[in-house]
C-alpha cells in the first residue's frame, strides 16, 4: 500500500486520540445517565422535564439548532423550552444544526453544522456545549478535527431504546432494561421527540429502584442515576480513589433507596 495511504491512517489515528469518545460499556459501578436526542419540542420536553424532576433526575440533551432558530410561533416555543431545560439543571450537547449524516456534506458544511449550534445554544442559555453526539451515530473525519480543536467529548451509548423503531412504551422500556441486564451500566439513548418515549422514562427507572431492592436484599451493589464522570474512556482500566464526601453522598442515596424499598405496598412510591 502507498505512503499517502499511511499518512491517512496516522492522521486519522492522531484526531481520533484527541477527541475523546465515551460510550457508556466500561465505567466505575453500576450508573446509568439518559440522554436525549434530536430535540427540544415544545409538545414533548416539558412533560418529560416534569417527569425528571419527580424522578430527581438530570440528564443530558442534544439539540439541533434549527429546531429553535428562526422566526415561526414553532420555533419560539421550542426555543423557550431549550432555557427550561437549562434552567433545571440538565446539560445540554452539540447535535449539528440540522441532523445531516456528516460524511455525505463538505468540510465546510461540517464546521458550520458544528459552530453554528454551538454558538446558537452558548447565545440562548450562556452555557458553550463540550459534549457531542454525532447524527446517526457516524462520526467523520472533519467533524473529529473540530472536536479536537474546540476541546469536546463525544458521547455514544449502549443502552438503545431504539424509540424511532418501535414505537410503543412497553417496547422502549423491555429495549432498555434488556441491554441494562447485559450491561450493568450506560448511557441511554432515547428521543424527547417521541411521546412512547416520554411515558416510558417512570416506568424504567421504577423497574430499576424494583431491581434495586433486590440487589440491596441480597447485599449487592445498586444502580445509580449518575453523571458523564461516572464512565471511562476505553483505554482507561483505573480510577481515582472516591474520597470522604463521595463516600458519604453514596451512603446516603443507599439509605434513601432503601426508604424507598420499605414503602412498597404501603401507597405511591413512584417518585
Amino acid at each position: 500500500m502507498s505512503v499517502i495511504y499511511y499518512i491517512g491512517i496516522l492522521a486519522t489515528l492522531l484526531v481520533s486520540s484527541g477527541n475523546p469518545t465515551i460510550s457508556g460499556e466500561k465505567g466505575q459501578g453500576r450508573h446509568l445517565v439518559f440522554t436525549f436526542d434530536d430535540g427540544p419540542s415544545y409538545k414533548t420536553t416539558p412533560l418529560l422535564l416534569d417527569y425528571l424532576d419527580r424522578l430527581g433526575l438530570k440528564a443530558i440533551f442534544f439539540v439541533n439548532g434549527q429546531r429553535f432558530n428562526g422566526r415561526s410561533h414553532i420555533v419560539k416555543r421550542n426555543l423557550e423550552v431549550l432555557k427550561e431545560v437549562h434552567r433545571r439543571g440538565h446539560k445540554i450537547g452539540n447535535h449539528t444544526y440540522s441532523h445531516p449524516l456528516m460524511s455525505e456534506v463538505s468540510k465546510k458544511k461540517q464546521y458550520w453544522q458544528l459552530a453554528k449550534n454551538e454558538k446558537l445554544i452558548e447565545k440562548i442559555t450562556g452555557y458553550k456545549p463540550r459534549l457531542y453526539r454525532p447524527p446517526f451515530g457516524q462520526m467523520s473525519y472533519h467533524a473529529r478535527v473540530y472536536l479536537k480543536q474546540h476541546n469536546y467529548s463525544t458521547l455514544m451509548w449502549n443502552l438503545d431504546s431504539e424509540d424511532p423503531f418501535q414505537r410503543h412504551v412497553a417496547k422502549v422500556y423491555a429495549n432498555v432494561l434488556s441491554t441494562l441486564y447485559f450491561y450493568k451500566r450506560g448511557l441511554v439513548l432515547m428521543h424527547d421527540t417521541n411521546s412512547w418515549s416520554i411515558e416510558a422514562v417512570p416506568r424504567i427507572v421504577k423497574a430499576i429502584k424494583l431491581w434495586n431492592c433486590e440487589l440491596m436484599a441480597r447485599g449487592e451493589p445498586i444502580f445509580e442515576f449518575g453523571d458523564v464522570a461516572d464512565f471511562r474512556l476505553p483505554g482507561e482500566n483505573k480510577y481515582k480513589e472516591p474520597d470522604l464526601k463521595m463516600i458519604k453522598k453514596a451512603y446516603k442515596r443507599r439509605i434513601k433507596m432503601k426508604k424507598w424499598c420499605e414503602t412498597i405496598g404501603k401507597g405511591d412510591n413512584d417518585s
